[in-house]
């Protein structure tokens, strides 16, 4: 695929918005179709190490539905079965919750909780010196009010942290140990883990302010809360390469370009099947690249084909450095999107399906699709 239309398009974001770096990953089946990677500078080399942030939870809710599939953890069971610390959830008036937290509320941020950190996991994680476990810091949690009644609405929250952590009850296993072993090693993910301080220097990074002005800030993840702590919902590091190989193997039924089956494919259906009716996209929640979207377990999913190609059912995520990934699952085509721009709806707002439009349109003039 040449990608005029795409390449432009990038050219355009760098010199006229901007951007500080861009890297676009363009699949079909398992073929690579077109890769570009950009940067104001002209360093890019397409192996920097970017925070994937929210982009980490579709791995985390993949890892997770292993064991559905395998009747090792249910949806419908309830999260104090595996963290005790949820058995007495109440609400801010002190009253206990009616209805108890399932894992499926960690699935489809209904849970009740929100993205604070509460003060008994902050206390926890200073006496600690910030070795306390996931399991540890997210039994804290529970010891704040919910926002509301578990199932009562979505709330963008900490449910995939806690998701992280029934896991590594359910297996036995620290979470960062048991996503190399169950996704990252089967599909060839050699730049993908966990972020701990030893691990080779993340790309720099940059933040939008609401002015427009881009400048490099400290590379920093804050959601990741101690060198014990594997964020379910934002912790992950991998390269846009690396981080593909999972895309692709998402937009083709669950199966890696290597053969190996991530999920079966009709655990990959229900992932992208919608749960919540209608979201609010001007809330807190950003993620959401449009009022045609709505939620799955973990993954936003379209609910009305565009006229350019998108159709129903494509699903993906993106994160709060600006990563993207997008699973066409009937044309069997991903695009996966690097950057690492904080605060990026500033400038870059829409422009994460801007750029797939153009992929598309490109497609459809190179005969490709």
């Amino acid at each position: 695929m040449k990608g005029e239309r795409t390449t432009a398009y990038l050219r355009t974001l760098i010199e006229e918005k901007q951007i500080p770096y861009l890297d676009v990953f363009v699949q079909k089946e398992h073929t690579a179709l077109f890769r570009r990677y950009v940067s104001r500078e002209g360093m890019a080399t397409g192996k920097e190490k970017l925070f994937l942030y929210s982009a980490t939870k579709p791995m985390t809710v993949v890892g997770a539905l292993q064991l559905v599939e395998q009747g090792k953890l249910s949806l419908d069971d309830r999260v104090e079965i595996y963290l005790p610390a949820y058995r007495d959830t109440f609400l801010a008036d002190g009253t206990p919750t009616k209805n108890k937290m399932t894992v499926r509320h960690l699935f489809t941020m209904s849970g009740g909780l929100s993205y604070r950190l509460p003060n008994a996991a902050a206390e926890l994680l200073k006496n600690s010196d910030g070795k306390a476990s996931t399991v540890e810091v997210v039994s804290q949690f529970a010891k704040d009010p919910l926002q509301f009644q578990p199932g009562a609405r979505f709330e963008y929250s900490f449910c995939h942290d806690v998701l992280a952590a029934v896991v590594e009850v359910v297996s036995g296993k620290r979470f960062a140990e048991y996503m190399q072993e169950k996704i990252f090693q089967p599909l060839g993910m050699t730049n993908t883990g966990f972020y701990t301080e030893t691990q080779a220097k993340v790309e720099r990074m940059y933040q939008a302010a609401q002015s427009g002005e881009i400048a490099e800030i400290p590379a920093k993840n804050e959601l990741i809360l101690g060198e014990n702590y594997d964020s379910g919902g934002a912790g992950a590091v991998a390269t846009v390469e690396d981080y593909a190989r999972f895309v692709g193997a998402m937009a083709c039924g669950g199966m890696s370009a290597n053969g190996y089956r991530l999920r079966k494919e009709e655990t990959v259906a229900l992932l992208k099947r919608e749960t919540q009716a209608s979201l609010n996209v001007n809330n807190t929640f950003t993620c959401v690249q449009g009022s045609d979207y709505g939620y799955g377990l973990g993954v936003r999913t379209r609910t009305k084909a565009t006229d350019w190609g998108l159709p129903v059912g494509e699903f993906g995520w993106d994160g709060a450095a600006g990563t993207y990934m997008m699973a066409d699952p009937v044309n069997r085509i991903s695009v996966t999107i690097g950057m690492h721009l904080r605060g990026w709806p500033n400038v870059f707002k829409n422009e994460h399906l801007k750029l797939v439009q153009c992929v598309y349109e490109d497609l459809y003039e190179e005969g490709l699709l």
